[in-house]
């Protein structure tokens, strides 16, 4: 067919795995599909919503519920993409990066649609070995590809990589005189112990991608999402099809999205019986999984199908992939293959423990009072500014950064309005708005200079091993820009995951950042110990928007019985709080 490519005669086609005619009591444990369906009461919420859908109507909602996904993960604004699927986003992503010729590194083995869709785009497959496990040396090597397609946890085996690990390729791909995309599929990644998302604001070359099919137990919708760098994800947007989803998939997604809270105990119990499962099959050779499902050697298919379990047989590989199914499914499962599941046993909740680090792990009042002063006086000499002036600033709101402090006080001398800082409390200055954002980036640069000399007065206000001792995950969530969370480090002799105001959607009091660590942590209770305004709206922000997490302020500092709640944790240092978090159920 000469009107037709000449590739496509060697293209072959994505088939679905062989199964039965009749499937009917057969257990799918072949497709990777979210053990139990959706609650009644979700399923009677959308069959609502569907009859009186007017079905004569294009689709209309798309920009609606990508908005709500945006806010939900803590985005910027233009940062999220909402697809038909994560694969028709992948195919998305080939078609606007891919030229002829172009190579793209893929994990092998891997996702069976991957090699269909880059050959699709005139493309170069580039498999990299991985084995059963995720070693990242061949994905060094592969740097010079057009992109990296790197999917974790890794579909068949489970494989998984912790941010930590990956940080390195991260980086490497990002310092490339040319550097490739690199698209972080983690399809599987509500079943980790940790996502990736905290990398996306950092590097503008990297796109995640995710799919609802397991997340939300919506395969039979194909809906998926990705998010990076608000430019990169407009220009993909230019490129995805007008109403290319369907009224009745967008209304499912709004309606699951308000059952999150059941469909995330599923997700951990899922986890909870893969684990269980993996650790009474040692008599087989069972991989590493942080997916919804197990690759098993020598392969368990045949034996699991006379019991009434479909699994998928991997070509070649002498092994099987086998899903995760129910509790009564698992002790199926591993009684046919001749292993005893231990008991389902109730798991703690996951907790994270966000930390500001001015007032609340560094003693820094004193270094920022002492350089917004100096800098203050620099850009108008005779000021009247006082320690009292400051600390009026954090009280008022939206003035956790000390450059924007500065350039605020800087507009309210200048038109002689500085008594209104008095008054300002939880009211700001609106008006002036316009005017303090165009000083902000002279005022840093004068703010920093003067802080270079000043935060060597800066001391630790605790130790990590006390924190330790607390037994939950740990995060940083601070008004530092990136510069000065480094020298933070300094002082305290050590590191965490951190978010800071390294763009304008992740300064406190904007929810985002918190929003951002409880995905990342996979967390389901997050306590965020803070000292100003800013930090306690920040997480009563982030409460509002996802209603179905556990959250929890704590103030500590000086204004801590100004900015706190009924409700709140409160107490003078977070060494002095210690007791209570540790009493807390």
């Amino acid at each position: 067919m000469t009107f037709l490519r000449p590739d496509l005669e060697d293209t072959p086609a994505y088939t679905r795995p062989e199964e039965p005619v009749n499937l009917v009591g057969l257990v799918r444990l072949h497709m990777n599909e979210a053990a139990a369906d959706w609650p009644a009461e979700a399923k009677d919420a959308l069959l609502a919503r569907l009859r009186a859908l007017p079905f004569q109507q294009y689709p209309e909602r798309q920009v609606e519920l990508t908005e709500r996904l945006r806010v939900r993960l803590g985005a910027p604004e233009g940062g999220v993409l909402l697809g038909p699927s994560s694969g028709n986003l992948l195919d998305l992503i080939a078609l606007a990066g891919l030229r002829p010729g172009d190579s793209v590194a893929i994990p092998d083995p891997g996702f069976r649609l991957y090699p269909m869709l880059v050959r699709r785009h005139m493309g170069k497959v580039r498999p990299l070995p991985v084995g059963t496990g995720f070693p990242l040396e061949p994905w060094f090597k592969a740097l010079d590809s057009r992109q990296l397609w790197i999917t974790l946890p890794n579909n068949p085996t489970g494989a998984w990589v912790s941010p930590d690990e990956l940080e390195p390729l991260l980086e490497a791909a990002a310092a490339q005189p040319e550097p490739p995309l690199v698209v972080l599929d983690e399809a599987y990644a509500e079943f980790a112990p940790l996502t990736h998302r905290l990398a996306v604001d950092r590097y503008p070359n990297l796109l995640l991608l995710r799919t609802f099919s397991k997340a939300l137990a919506s395969a039979s919708w194909r809906l998926g999402y990705v998010i990076g760098d608000p430019t990169l994800i407009g220009k993909l947007a230019t490129l995805q099809l007008p109403y290319s989803m369907s009224s009745a998939s967008l209304e499912a997604l709004d309606v699951a999205l308000d059952f999150t809270f059941d469909f995330e105990a599923e997700i951990r119990a899922t986890a909870a019986r893969r684990d269980r499962l993996r650790r009474s099959l040692s008599h087989h050779d069972v991989a590493e999984s942080a997916a919804n499902f197990l690759h098993i050697s020598p392969d368990p298919a045949p034996t699991l199908r006379q019991a009434g379990l479909l699994a998928r047989a991997l070509p070649g590989a002498k092994s099987a992939r086998v899903g995760i199914g129910t509790e009564d499914v698992v002790q199926r499962t591993g009684k046919t293959l001749n292993a005893t599941v231990e008991s389902e046993k109730p798991k703690p909740r996951r907790e994270l423990l966000a930390l500001d680090v001015d007032g609340v792990l560094i003693e820094a009042e004193r270094s920022f009072m002492e350089a917004v002063s100096r800098a203050l006086f620099e850009l108008l000499p005779g000021l009247v500014w006082t320690d009292e002036h400051f600390r009026a600033f954090k009280r008022v709101g939206g003035f956790n950064n000390d450059f924007r402090l500065a350039a605020a006080a800087w507009v309210l001398a200048e038109r002689g309005e500085m008594d209104r800082l008095w008054r300002a409390e939880g009211l700001g200055f609106p008006d002036l708005e316009s005017d303090i954002q165009s000083r902000e980036p002279q005022a840093q640069i004068v703010v920093q200079k003067h802080y270079a000399e000043t935060c060597k007065s800066e001391k630790p206000l605790i130790e990590l091993g006390a924190l330790r001792n607390l037994g939950c995950d740990l995060a940083i969530l601070t008004g530092r820009p990136p510069e000065e969370l480094t020298m933070a480090f300094e002082v305290l002799g050590w590191k965490l995951p951190a978010i800071c105001d390294a763009a304008s959607h992740l300064r406190k009091p904007a929810p985002n950042g918190l929003l951002q660590l409880a995905d990342a942590f996979r967390a389901e209770v997050i306590t965020f110990v803070g000292d100003t305004r800013d930090d306690a709206a920040c997480l009563r922000a982030a409460r509002a928007i996802r209603p179905d997490l556990t959250w929890r302020f704590a103030a500590v500092g000086p204004d801590r019985n100004i900015i706190s709640e009924p409700d709140d944790l409160v107490a003078p240092t977070l060494l002095a709080l210690l007791p209570s978090l540790q009493e807390q159920p």
